[in-house]
């Protein structure tokens, strides 16, 4: 048998913090597609089963369209299974929705609840506030092939105790909330997983996303996680210490993006220190990168090196400028941001 774990889709995300109006929408029918493409690969890949830990949309207002949408593509794969907590974004999200659910979609609600699939019990509950005695009252069977499917964090006491899952005869925890692939063990009979979000939305979510295949034979469940997304988000540092015009910055970027797809998304963060008369072009450089990529940003991080002396007896109004900012009261990180602006004033630069 073979089942597919996923999470934390986020579907109808307005995605306009990091893109503009344009790209946020196109990115937003990607994630869409992103569904019906999973869909598509278990049935081309004889899936019997896909498990959805939680937050398939971003919030419980979620658009008469969308829903439909997905509850068409549930409905057409006559031959999975789907199997679907709510998260802390979707929950109840078709609590009044007047169509009829699919019945190859079992939805779990505010307590435990088993579903017997092909042999295997797939267990799990709804909702954000399970209490400890709640978890008193999960009993599963001991020679059986059990998957649990929760939506919290595993880290935090207050979401979902690792601890009081230990020695329950859980084979397989289904997890959603966390955005990034992660793997443990429960205890020595039992594993649990995030299969992180299926694409990144924002530059929180980097590297590569995707959804986690199970194949269980004779009692025993084997994992992997499969990449999957349309497109990889990257966070990039790049110093620019030693960079003494805007092409020596050029150069850099262009180091750390060797084996970067045009299809991709980055955001590069300037870092370092610089020296007064460096000017970065920012602006075109993240011109230059949105050519490249599906969508670029730089942002500057890096900080003035302003070294008093050279200033001492300069005369000019660049010179009087500086000592009087440097002799002030202001904290240092101050003074260096207000001369930074100041320079860029001088210069007719934009501010």
């Amino acid at each position: 048998m073979r089942i597919i774990h996923t999470a934390d889709l986020h579907l109808d995300s307005r995605l306009e913090t990091n893109l503009d109006p344009i790209k946020a929408k196109e990115r937003k029918r990607e994630l869409l597609l992103s569904f019906e493409n999973l869909i598509t690969y278990a049935t081309n890949n004889k899936v019997d089963a896909i498990l959805i830990s939680g937050d398939l949309f971003d919030r419980p207002k979620t658009s008469t369209k969308t829903k439909e949408y997905i509850l068409d593509l549930i409905e057409d794969a006559k031959n999975i299974e789907f199997y679907m907590v709510y998260g802390n974004h979707d929950e109840n999200v078709f609590s009044e929705h007047l169509r009829q659910m699919p019945n190859n979609l079992h939805i779990f609600g505010d307590v435990w609840q088993t579903f017997t699939f092909e042999g295997i019990n797939i267990t799990g509950i709804s909702g954000n506030d399970i209490t400890t005695a709640t978890y008193d009252n999960l009993v599963l069977e001991k020679d059986g092939v059990n998957i649990v499917m929760l939506h919290g964090d595993i880290n935090s006491l207050s979401s979902i105790p690792l601890s009081m899952l230990k020695g329950r005869y859980i084979d397989y925890l289904a997890l959603g909330h966390i955005h990034k692939y992660q793997k443990g063990r429960i205890d020595e009979r039992g594993i649990w997983a995030y299969p992180g979000c299926l694409e990144g939305r924002g530059f929180d979510e980097e590297g590569i996303k995707g959804f986690i295949l199970l194949t269980i034979n004779d009692n025993t469940i084997e994992s992997k996680f499969v990449p999957f997304s349309k497109r990889v988000l990257h966070d990039i540092f790049v110093d620019i210490t030693d960079c003494e015009n805007w092409s020596d910055i050029r150069k850099n970027i262009n180091l750390k993006l060797t084996d970067i797809q045009p299809t991709d998304m980055v955001r590069i963060r300037l870092v370092g220190s610089y020296d007064l008369d460096l000017i970065k072009q920012s602006d075109l450089l993240e011109a230059s990168l949105n050519q490249q990529y599906f969508f670029a940003r730089v942002e500057d991080e890096s900080r003035l090196r302003i070294n008093p002396m050279d200033y001492e007896n300069d005369v000019s109004l660049k010179g009087e400028f500086i000592r009087n900012v440097l002799k002030s009261k202001m904290p240092e990180d101050e003074k260096i941001r207000i001369i930074e602006y100041g320079i860029k004033a001088l210069m007719k630069e934009e501010v």
